[in-house]
């Protein structure tokens, strides 16, 4: 791409779309923020690397709120957060769409094992199909984190597929330490850039 010789530009032009809260712990279920502010290792290895980072809208945020409940798959997995979670996929794979055309890489995504809606390759459902998630708050059941897609990873993912880019590749990080490491997840995006 041509440019205008007076003028100096230093980005890299590689950039990795990421799940909200891998830059923003704010907007986490209240309890389980593991950093301050951003996942500290990540973001100082992408800063290092020279690589962009763009922060999808978290979807459980903008529909639910921040002062919502931790949840399981079950409870998102409705035709009102699907739409929900469409209209946000369709605006983030727009934005995939033009920077490739603007002759950027994208690199992949990152996305949050161990959540209900990012999750990538574990997401929590209810422990047994008998259980119902919902009711009121001191009734809890177990959970465990079920090898498949969170309800807005799946989405984007069929978005992605519909659009011609379904070879960008995501990785994971891990909400909980029983579902990898932050330096898995550093070792991933390494091989990303091989």
């Amino acid at each position: 791409m041509d440019v205008n010789p007076k003028v100096k530009d230093a980005r890299s032009e590689k950039i990795l779309f990421i799940t909200h809260c891998c830059l923003n712990q704010n907007a986490k279920v209240r309890g389980i923020a593991k950093y301050p502010g951003a996942i500290t290792p990540l973001v100082e290895f992408l800063l290092k690397e020279g690589i962009g980072m763009y922060q999808m809208t978290c979807p459980e945020n903008t529909y639910v709120g921040n002062m919502r409940w931790g949840s399981v798959k079950d409870q998102y997995n409705n035709p009102m957060f699907r739409r929900h979670c469409r209209k946000i996929a369709e605006e983030v794979v727009d934005q995939v769409e033009n920077y490739i055309q603007c002759g950027n890489k994208v690199l992949g995504f990152i996305m949050m094992d161990g959540s209900p809606v990012c999750g990538l390759n574990r997401t929590p459902r209810p422990k047994g199909e008998e259980l119902m998630w919902g009711g009121m708050a001191w009734y809890v059941p177990e959970s465990e984190n079920v090898h498949e897609n969170g309800v807005y990873c799946g989405i984007l993912k069929e978005t992605l597929d519909s659009r011609g880019f379904s070879e960008l590749p995501f990785v994971a990080a891990p909400e909980f330490e029983e579902l990898g490491s932050v330096e898995d997840t550093l070792s991933q995006i390494r091989k990303l850039l091989a």
